[in-house]
């Protein structure tokens, strides 16, 4: 795996201090005219150009590229050592762009790897924003008056749990409560929503489940974290 020092390091020539542009293509605004403050918009029109990689911030994971100057033949094919041969800069002066890397395809990689890369990224993107979804629908559904209660015995076992001689944590307890209780709500309403979901799959179609993960009987019992947790809330106080 490349770092950005490394695709950097091909455009240093050895006893030169000035950094050549890397061969390049990235996915750009169309127009040359627009800056790269206006490529935020969602109205742009972007294709692929041909590109000279300038420079790395790390502070913005992106990588500055300029547009190549494009000089195409009678079949409308680009001829790209045109500049070179006529001694003209390559570059398209106003045409400076920072680019993520999942925008930039360097000449010296493998274009395979590269479109695999996007690929991945846009099903991941794709399954995020539906489990984003999946999730607000279930924080925003209403407490039913007819969900039962949680079991006032389970509360005050967890409250016994606590009651630890020496330490203060009776001001966590109260916050404690209510979070379980919250939990217990929203847990609710998932169960319920799912079976909803389920049961009518096509007006639904939108909605997409998250994977659960295969349930296994552990071998021995462990127990279950309730001091640490209030104990680290307690402590942040």
């Amino acid at each position: 795996c490349w770092t950005p020092e490394d695709w950097l390091a091909l455009g240093k020539a050895e006893g030169s201090p000035d950094q050549k542009p890397i061969p390049a293509k990235a996915l750009l605004p169309t127009d040359n005219s627009t800056s790269s403050e206006d490529t935020k918009s969602s109205c742009l029109e972007y294709s692929w150009h041909l590109v000279g990689v300038l420079d790395y911030s790390r502070d913005k994971c992106q990588y500055l590229v300029q547009k190549v100057h494009q000089v195409s033949d009678e079949e409308g094919n680009p001829i790209l050592n045109e500049g070179h041969k006529n001694r003209v800069n390559p570059l398209l002066p106003g045409t400076e762009h920072w680019v993520p890397r999942i925008r930039l395809l360097f000449f010296a990689e493998d274009p395979r790897v590269f479109v695999e890369r996007i690929q991945f990224a846009l099903r991941l993107r794709e399954n995020t924003e539906a489990l984003l979804f999946y999730h607000l629908s279930v924080d925003c559904m209403p407490i039913w008056k007819g969900t039962p209660s949680l079991d006032t015995h389970s509360l005050q076992y967890m409250k016994k749990a606590l009651s630890t001689p020496g330490l203060s944590i009776e001001k966590c307890i109260g916050d404690l409560e209510k979070e379980v209780k919250l939990e217990y709500y929203r847990t609710m309403n998932c169960m319920t929503f799912d079976k909803v979901v389920m049961s009518n799959s096509e007006e639904f179609s939108h909605i997409t489940q998250p994977k659960k993960d295969p349930e296994h009987l552990p071998q021995k019992g462990e127990p279950v974290g309730l001091l640490y947790i209030c104990l680290s809330h307690w402590s942040q106080d």
